[in-house]
């Protein structure tokens, strides 16, 4: 076996494992699969161990993934950037981008989304990486929307707007995602972020959501768009993310109201210490 791969062959791993083409192969493997509820009963009853596995386990495969984007890009001319790292990343621009996606997926679903009203330190500017973000946000999104349109049923073309406040400092920018969609259940808040755990079953048991119509959406948005919600996965891979890019994800729940989620990332302009791939 040769000791040294040719720059084309390692091109093409770069390539391989940068590609988006299977990217949500190994979470739906783990939601369906050895990770699923019913064989962490069976097998693995140390919810910490299930958690620090799977948080070192995805936090690796976004390291190996921002690398080989990072190498790939570094042999593109691209204006504003250096490999991935975006030199002026307008915040407003990237959050307009997965609001307007996933009022698609929540339009797809039930025929109706919430506006999204941007505040705060709009005009934010920094060099950061999307890419991470780009998995987050749409998170974030999909269950504020959903949460808004599912305890509004009796009024779904008149739900409260969703707020997003944008906070930009020397040390880390934070994104406070505040909706009024009834806040999450005593019974559920210490459940939310740990993995596998969803309430898409009991949303999908309500009757009003048995309609032919909501049926006929579900199908064109299963089509088109991907789910609104999915295998509980989304939001604890998302706070590990947030926690592996030296950040945090936190979410305070006001029951009977709604919730604010606290995204918090920091820079990596060098000024203070970031994040280690």
């Amino acid at each position: 076996m040769p000791l040294f791969m040719r720059s084309s062959s390692i091109a093409k791993l770069v390539r391989a494992i940068s590609s988006d083409d299977h990217k949500d192969i190994v979470d739906t493997i783990m939601a369906e699969g050895s990770f699923g509820e019913n064989a962490q009963q069976k097998h693995i009853q140390d919810e910490k161990l299930i958690r620090s596995f799977l948080d070192k386990m995805l936090t690796s495969r976004l390291g190996i993934w921002i690398l080989a984007a990072h190498h790939l890009a570094l042999h593109e001319d691209k204006p504003a950037f250096v490999g991935i790292i975006c030199t002026r990343l307008f915040l407003k621009k990237i959050i307009e981008k997965w609001v307007d996606f996933t009022r698609q997926l929540c339009e797809h679903k039930y025929g109706n989304a919430p506006r999204v009203r941007i505040n705060g330190h709009v005009a934010a500017c920094f060099p950061f990486i999307s890419m991470p973000l780009d998995y987050i946000l749409p998170e974030l999104l999909k269950n504020a929307m959903r949460a808004t349109m599912e305890s509004h049923f009796d009024t779904p073309y008149n739900v409260p707007d969703i707020v997003i406040t944008i906070a930009n400092n020397d040390i880390d920018l934070i994104l406070r995602i505040s909706d009024r969609g009834a806040g999450i259940p005593h019974d559920h808040v210490d459940k939310v972020t740990d993995y596998h755990f969803t309430t898409a079953e009991a949303s999908t048991q309500d009757p009003r959501m048995n309609t032919l119509f909501g049926n006929l959406v579900e199908m064109v948005n299963r089509a088109q768009s991907g789910p609104m919600h999915g295998l509980g996965f989304g939001l604890p891979t998302s706070r590990a993310y947030a926690e592996y890019l030296g950040g945090s994800l936190t979410l305070q729940s006001l029951q009977g109201i709604g919730t604010d989620v606290y995204l918090r990332l920091k820079h990596i302009d060098g000024k203070e210490e970031s994040f280690r791939i």
